[in-house]
């Protein structure tokens, strides 16, 4: 689909994109610990395209031990590809493209139910990316929907279209977000009212949103990719990765600095830019959100390819993933968050984000 310095594949997570653990039935109100920290997190392996070696890992912060692949030490058997996983409640989520299915786990990788997603003519849908809310699991795939999945009956309720080839999504004001990226020549963000379950309109976007969208403060965050992987176009006349911002009180869209994959802490957006094509700007930095300013905080000559960046929640730690893409390995550098090393880690095959698990 897509080829740049640090590659973001076809089946990405999304990074973006990690969704906060809440109950699963939210007409349970449970007693909140009056300190929320992480005491893990899940890595989440895309594997080699149609090779069935996608994987989840846990990391243990008390140990400091990366498991194997938690899915075949739980199940006997192989997840086929990880394109995204959510945490919510007492279960995972895992989107499955190339295997078209969502699989619903608990935290140790043990199958509570597998979803093959098809359409009415048997066709596999490739479902893309994850994001939950409400007591309901959202998801695209790449036949041009949103699905709803209701946590307690685990069946999938509802289906509706948006757009072609929809990719990421962040929901925000009682409505989702959802880049359709139309497989890179898409220039929108699609608005689906989530009281009615219904696409409300479209929003223009810099061109190919793709895999990056958060919410975070209220307002939603998302990655436009741009024209740079097209070398063809002149330096000066390509669209280069954007990160971009929507307050859904006015659903006003504003540009804010040049990005490739981003995260959130402390009411500043964390960054990776990687453009090929102009390596002179490739950059780590933190965009503070108050003030608009900028500040390098990790040299990207420091990591082979950093490809996702996820920041911990509740420390701060920041997380930059690098896959190897000869099948070898990945690599996941830990870092504190004035960017100084921490640890290193190694992950699974193709490594596309890190999922942090709250208690």
């Amino acid at each position: 689909m897509k080829k740049h310095w640090f590659k973001t594949v076809l089946f990405v997570t999304a990074a973006a994109m990690w969704t906060a653990c809440e109950n699963d039935d939210p007409t349970q109100q449970m007693e909140q610990p009056t300190e929320v920290k992480s005491v893990g997190a899940y890595f989440v392996n895309n594997g080699n395209w149609n090779q069935n070696n996608g994987s989840i890992q846990y990391y243990d912060y008390e140990t400091g031990n990366v498991s194997g692949d938690l899915y075949q030490e739980a199940n006997g058997k192989g997840i086929g590809d990880a394109q995204d996983l959510c945490i919510y409640g007492s279960k995972l989520y895992v989107a499955c493209s190339t295997s078209s299915k969502i699989e619903v786990l608990d935290r140790q990788g043990k199958i509570i139910k597998t979803l093959p997603q098809v359409n009415a003519a048997g066709q596999p849908t490739q479902p893309r990316y994850l994001e939950a809310t409400g007591g309901k699991v959202y998801f695209t795939a790449y036949d041009g929907t949103v699905s709803r999945l209701d946590t307690l009956s685990l069946e999938v309720e509802a289906s509706i279209e948006v757009g072609p080839y929809p990719e990421a999504l962040s929901c925000a004001n009682g409505k989702l977000y959802v880049n359709i990226s139309n497989y890179g020549t898409g220039n929108q963000v699609a608005v689906v009212n989530l009281s009615t379950f219904t696409k409300e309109k479209d929003l223009e976007v810099l061109l190919n949103p793709y895999n990056q969208s958060l919410e975070a403060d209220g307002k939603v965050y998302f990655v436009s990719c741009g024209t740079y992987d097209n070398p063809a176009i002149p330096a000066e006349e390509r669209i280069l990765q954007t990160l971009q911002c929507i307050d859904p009180a006015t659903d006003e869209v504003k540009s804010l600095c040049q990005a490739s994959t981003i995260a959130y802490y402390n009411q500043k957006m964390y960054c990776i830019y990687a453009d090929y094509y102009t390596p002179d700007k490739n950059d780590i930095f933190v965009y503070d959100l108050k003030t608009g300013t900028t500040q390098s905080i990790i040299s990207p000559s420091n990591i082979p390819n950093p490809t996702q960046i996820d920041v911990d929640p509740t420390n701060g730690d920041i997380y930059i993933s690098s896959p190897d893409y000869t099948g070898a390995p990945s690599t996941v550098y830990v870092f504190n968050n004035d960017g100084t090393p921490k640890t290193t880690l190694e992950a699974g095959i193709s490594v596309a984000g890190v999922r942090f698990l709250q208690q």
